[in-house]
């Protein structure tokens, strides 16, 4: 299975906010090339939300390259599926190798519009998996050279510093 067929089985329009999100997918799915190796303007990314259950909290980490706080994650490599990069990634950003076995769906498709006129890259078409965690912001390990620091969020502290970040 390439990397297009891994994303098309998972694509379903419940999972987009809206009809253009299910539409712009189906578009660049069908215009091939889905990693940033084949296409560094568009590409696909896969992207895990870190959630425990029990203090209803998001973990997020601070990337040191756009100052933003942001959930991990990041580009699909060339030869990839799906769920061989989302399970890479977790194993680079948090030391868990293989998290997903067999299956995973994601809950949510999301495009983002990178605007930095530094970087070639201009669109992500973001695949979001959720990982439940019992684990505390301190008992999780963490790439040091992408990230100074991490924290155990509600939804609402989140908003507000993305809120700031961006102006």
């Amino acid at each position: 299975m390439d990397t297009s067929e891994s994303i098309s089985l998972v694509l379903s329009r419940s999972l987009c906010g809206s009809q253009g999100i299910y539409d712009a997918y189906v578009e660049r799915l069908g215009n091939g090339l889905p990693t940033r190796d084949e296409n560094a303007r568009s590409h696909f990314c896969a992207y895990f939300l870190p959630f425990n259950m029990e203090s209803r909290r998001v973990f997020v980490v601070h990337h040191k390259k756009s100052g933003l706080w942001l959930s991990p994650g990041g580009h699909i490599d060339s030869g990839e599926t799906l769920l061989q990069a989302v399970n890479r990634e977790i194993g680079e950003e948090l030391g868990v190798k293989n998290f997903f076995k067999g299956e995973a769906r994601p809950f949510l498709l999301t495009i983002t519009r990178i605007e930095n006129v530094m970087l070639s890259c201009k669109e992500h078409y973001d695949v979001w998996f959720l990982l439940l965690t019992a684990a505390t912001s301190t008992s999780i390990v963490l790439n040091s050279t992408r990230y100074g620091g991490s924290r155990l969020m509600r939804r609402e502290k989140l908003l507000a510093i993305q809120q700031t970040s961006r102006r």
